[in-house]
């Protein structure tokens, strides 16, 4: 039996036998699992993870290097590897009783499971704001939190709501990311999901069955589209590179002639809690605050 196996085996048969411990399921990635106990040193890779653990009061002794969450001190907790790498030597030396993994640091879960209980919390695609406060629920009754995310799943609705009130009176949607010296344009079937989904924004490219995860366009490609509004979004910036200049690109003749740039209507979000810690519920919370300024009063950014 392979120890992936045997560390299932010892898992399950924790869950079913320790009668004076309590069990907490929680729905991840690979289904349903009960977590025993309430995990005191628990390690969290993926950035979205960190960020609502935090939210919600938790505290972690491991986290990878340079998640770059510029409202989160990173130096409350040791380094464990990267989010594509994981340091196994340094998760055993801290002895977790909780291992989450998850979307880029996903395929570190079979050997990180061979050192201490590790869990996958990738989001599903498809309405990335539901499948957070989902996960934020799960881990809020793991370790406690009740009231925590209740207050703050409270405020994401009425941040939420304002922005859907506003955003129905725009008009198409453009949303663009800029990495280095490329465009790429992210439509509904992106982690943007929810702005359609959630805040019911027209998203140009999204009846196209030709774009994917990320669609390559040019310049002279939003011209042609000529959207109401440009959300625009400097992907490096986000995640703690050189900052790819996003608003000097853009400012150029063929993006100058859009309705976008005509009215005013292009917002330069910061994509930190967007293209970063994606499903963290704090990232979720600083996008809507930003949408519900931009869509309200663009000039204030």
């Amino acid at each position: 039996m392979c120890s992936v196996m045997r560390f299932s085996v010892i898992f399950t048969v924790l869950v079913l036998t320790s009668f004076s411990v309590k069990a907490t399921d929680i729905e991840t990635y690979r289904g349903v699992v009960d977590v025993p106990g309430t995990p005191q040193r628990i390690i969290a890779f993926p950035a979205g993870v960190v960020d609502t653990l935090d939210a919600l009061g938790v505290k972690l002794v491991g986290m990878p290097a340079g998640i770059h969450l510029n409202y989160i001190d990173q130096n409350q907790a040791s380094e464990v590897g990267t989010l594509f790498t994981a340091d196994l030597e340094a998760i055993h030396r801290l002895q977790p009783d909780l291992v989450v993994v998850g979307t880029r640091s996903a395929k570190q879960f079979e050997s990180v499971a061979e050192i201490a209980p590790t869990v996958d919390l990738s989001l599903a695609r498809g309405n990335t704001y539901q499948a957070a406060i989902q996960r934020m629920n799960d881990l809020a009754r793991l370790f406690d939190k009740a009231e925590q995310a209740k207050t703050i799943e409270h405020e994401l609705t009425q941040l939420r709501d304002q922005v859907a009130a506003s955003v129905s009176k725009t008009g198409s949607v453009m949303v663009v990311m800029v990495i280095g010296r490329s465009l790429n344009m992210l439509t509904a079937k992106t982690r943007i999901d929810w702005f359609q989904s959630e805040l019911g924004m027209t998203l140009v490219g999204d009846d196209s069955k030709q774009l994917g995860e990320l669609a390559p366009i040019s310049f002279e490609y939003i011209l042609a589209q000529n959207p109401d509004w440009l959300i625009v979004m400097d992907r490096d910036a986000a995640v703690g590179k050189p900052s790819s200049n996003a608003q000097q690109q853009m400012n150029n003749p063929l993006v100058n002639a859009t309705t976008a740039a005509q009215k005013g209507q292009i917002v330069y979000l910061d994509g930190v809690g967007t293209l970063n810690a994606v499903g963290g519920v704090q990232g979720l919370r600083n996008t809507l605050q930003q949408l519900e300024q931009a869509f309200n009063d663009p000039s204030r950014f």
